[in-house]
């Protein structure tokens, strides 16, 4: 998995010199690939696509 652009942090940033992100992670036998394709629907999401 590649490093993601920090266009989040700099959203969130916006009027804020502090930001926060919690993670949560549900890891159960039978699912691979997970976290890599919710970082795909996000960033499908913040395109517009």
């Amino acid at each position: 998995m590649t490093a993601a652009p920090v266009r989040w942090r700099e959203a969130a940033g916006e009027g804020s010199p502090r930001v926060s992100l919690v993670l949560k992670a549900d890891i159960r036998p039978g699912y691979e690939g997970q976290l890599s394709a919710k970082v795909e629907r996000v960033e499908r999401r913040l395109s517009g696509d």
